[in-house]
């Protein structure tokens, strides 16, 4: 009995379908586009909306950090006004001595139009270090900010470098088995032939009309998962969703140097950004336990004003006309519910302070677990390669010892055909090898803070 190719590639097949996203029907291209590696990842990354999210996020806290710079900037002001006053009745006084009362507004004018124009100045001179411990903590969530963004860039390079090497492994496959169904279709026609000619039984000639509807289904599969790969892909670079994709097919082969795996551990610390990231946090964190502590010191501001009024009522009598004068002076503020509620607002700081650690230790671990992890999937990688040349260079000679023998009526029809089924999975399993190295590779990369699709 025969192996029929539908059988063969049940075991190969799922690796090209796992990766595929079957979210969309992508429909025929209309034009085709040749895109490196490097060139998708610079067009994912710029088509991000996360990335472009947290490029705001980023604006925003760069904003925040403005602000508080702002707050230590000596607070100056500017005023002007009106008034108009309802009138009032005159008053007449008697002093002794004098023959005749004397008018109010002879000595207190009646001004009905006040004018002012006041320019005030207040800075603090001592604040409890509030404003500095501030200042420090949004410089920690700035710097945090960044390596979340860098972050958030190599998980979309990483989600774009695993999505071009899924539609290389399905353009490939592909190929392998269009190749494959002209091979059966010369095999059909040879044995139709032998059966016409009395050589072959009808029997034979149904075996192989099988073989040849198999593969086509699996084509049709192939093709299916192919179009939505290419249409997520093409929606993920921002490209029109018909523009079919042409991939670099010459960068994905052969092994890459790697080192020692101690290297990669110490540089997880060094370059991982949300490593870093998480490392600022916890800094931020503790500059905030500072921040609380300095609401339990009075505050020390001076104060100066300038008044340009009319009339000015601090000369005596009022004058209708405008009149300058100056104040400066000190003040000292103690707020004494600080000294109460401080103590709960302390807690919660050294609680979140606490978590920002645990959260850093974790994560820390964790890296430390997946760059083993994806050292390990890489040798294993390399290795897989080895097999898959082996079998592909043994697929290879069983294929050409098996034809001999059949062209020369010592082999049957299902040998043969076993031997093609064969030498498919072979091939197959070699573009599946080499495209799991490269994905592993560059896994080891993005664990260790290294990402870069130029190595």
């Amino acid at each position: 009995m025969s192996i029929s190719i539908h059988k063969t590639l049940r075991f190969t097949l799922p690796f090209l379908s796992c990766f595929a996203v079957f979210t969309a029907n992508a429909g025929d291209t209309n034009k085709s586009v040749f895109i490196t590696m490097d060139s998708a990842v610079a067009m994912g990354i710029a088509h991000s909306h996360q990335v472009q999210l947290y490029n705001s996020q980023l604006a925003e806290v760069h904003s925040s950090v403005l602000d508080i710079k702002n707050r230590a900037i000596p607070s100056i002001a500017l005023s002007a006004g009106y008034t108009r006053l309802s009138d009032v009745p005159i008053e007449y006084l008697r002093i002794p001595g004098s023959p005749e009362a004397i008018p109010s507004t002879a000595l207190f004018p009646i001004i009905l139009n006040n004018y002012s124009a006041t320019a005030s100045l207040q800075e603090s001179i001592f604040n409890g270090f509030l404003l500095k411990n501030a200042n420090i903590n949004m410089q920690y969530t700035e710097k945090s900010a960044e390596y979340s963004l860098e972050s958030k860039k190599n998980n979309v390079k990483m989600e774009v470098i695993t999505n071009y090497l899924t539609l290389f492994k399905l353009q490939q496959a592909h190929l392998l088995i269009e190749e494959s169904l002209a091979q059966i279709a010369a095999h059909v026609k040879e044995v139709g032939d032998f059966a016409h000619d009395g050589l072959a039984t009808q029997n034979d000639l149904l075996r192989v009309k099988l073989e040849q509807s198999n593969t086509q289904l699996n084509e049709i599969t192939i093709e299916n998962q192919l179009l939505t790969a290419n249409y997520n892909m093409n929606i993920m670079l921002g490209l029109d969703g018909n523009t079919g994709i042409k991939i670099d097919s010459a960068s994905i082969a052969g092994s890459k140097t790697i080192q020692p795996l101690p290297y990669y551990l110490q540089k997880s610390s060094e370059n991982r950004n949300d490593i870093l990231a998480s490392d600022m946090q916890q800094k931020a964190a503790e500059i905030a336990i500072k921040e609380t502590q300095s609401e339990k010191y009075p505050k020390i501001s001076i104060l100066a004003d300038y008044d340009y009024l009319r009339p000015n009522p601090r000369l005596v009598p009022p004058i209708d006309q405008f009149n300058g004068t100056w104040d400066v002076g000190i003040r000292i503020t103690y707020n004494l519910t600080d000294l109460y509620s401080n103590k709960n607002k302390a807690d919660v700081s050294r609680a979140r302070y606490a978590e920002a650690q645990a959260q850093f230790a974790e994560l820390s671990d964790n890296v430390k677990m997946e760059i083993n992890q994806n050292y390990l999937e890489y040798k294993q990688s390399l290795q897989k390669i080895d097999v898959a040349n082996t079998s592909l260079t043994q697929a290879q000679e069983n294929y050409k010892l098996v034809k001999s023998r059949y062209d020369n009526h010592v082999s049957l029809l299902t040998d043969l055909m076993d031997a093609n089924n064969y030498l498919l999975n072979a091939k197959i399993n070699l573009v599946s090898a080499n495209a799991d190295a490269q994905l592993a590779y560059y896994k080891l990369l993005k664990s260790a803070g290294e990402l870069n699709t130029k190595k």
